[in-house]
């Protein structure tokens, strides 16, 4: 049974800390953090079984048996830079779809873990998170990826130094985004929900004739404009949709450990 080291209850995050970012964060914009982590969460098939044992016979006369397990642990590493709620949602919510056992957020070096990012984790039901100076993020990853158990590494710092790493062991760094292209239409979308999930961005007005000219890392547009048109955008944002994230592949079979095995068939 995998556990994180006990000296990190000395780093915790307190909980009135959760519940006064919760209370900061007003309503309307929980709504669509509730929002973002429910359709990840529908994303990524929850209701599929922890373990999986599929067995495929082919023409050639062999058949492949491949079985399924989640990964025993998942740390996300943080920074003063990681302050879009609705990104680190994204990239946490698969891994309780995936029945990752044991999750912890790491917030590393100086500055203060974002409000809202707090509120997320309070939703989510994420609580296990700390705060640690540099020195002691490199012992905790020291101790957990030579414990000889699989686990995951998210880093969603803004920015990233040297990572160690061990055999089974998954990194992810998370994509960057520095602009979001907007298409606006009347009064959508609205412009301080998108600002709420993405305070670290740039975003750039276009119009339906300019869409294909932009070099936005993502673009929001009316649903009538979403299909293959957008095909230079790895992530499509709606009308109705703004306040939300999905990351463009990466889902809960990241955090599944598998073993195939070849077979003749019977």
């Amino acid at each position: 049974m995998f556990e994180f080291p006990e000296w990190l209850h000395d780093y915790q995050i307190e909980d009135t800390t959760f519940g006064d970012a919760y209370e900061d964060t007003l309503p309307p914009k929980r709504a669509w953090l509730k929002k973002t982590i429910a359709q990840v969460y529908g994303i990524n098939s929850p209701d599929a079984p922890g373990k999986t044992w599929n067995v495929n016979t082919w023409r050639g006369g062999f058949e492949t048996e491949v079985s399924t397990e989640p990964l025993e642990w998942a740390v996300l590493l943080l920074d003063a830079k990681s302050v879009s709620p609705v990104r680190i949602l994204a990239a946490l919510v698969p891994a309780f779809a995936a029945g990752v056992k044991s999750v912890l957020a790491v917030f590393c070096g100086e500055g203060e873990i974002s409000r809202s990012v707090l509120a997320g984790f309070e939703l989510a039901g994420q609580e296990n998170v700390v705060k640690l100076p540099v020195d002691k993020v490199d012992l905790l990853l020291g101790e957990i990826i030579h414990c000889g158990i699989d686990g995951a590494l998210l880093d969603l710092r803004g920015e990233p130094g040297y990572v160690k790493h061990g055999p089974g062991v998954r990194y992810w760094r998370v994509p960057e985004i520095l602009s979001i292209s907007v298409c606006r239409e009347d009064d959508a979308p609205d412009m301080e929900v998108l600002a709420f999930a993405h305070p670290d961005v740039e975003f750039v007005e276009i119009d339906e004739d300019s869409i294909a000219e932009s070099e936005s890392d993502a673009v929001v547009v009316p649903a009538e404009l979403v299909g293959d048109g957008l095909m230079n955008f790895s992530i499509v944002l709606s009308h109705g949709q703004e306040g939300c994230w999905a990351w463009n592949g990466f889902n809960s079979s990241f955090f599944k450990r598998e073993c195939v095995a070849l077979a003749v068939a019977e």
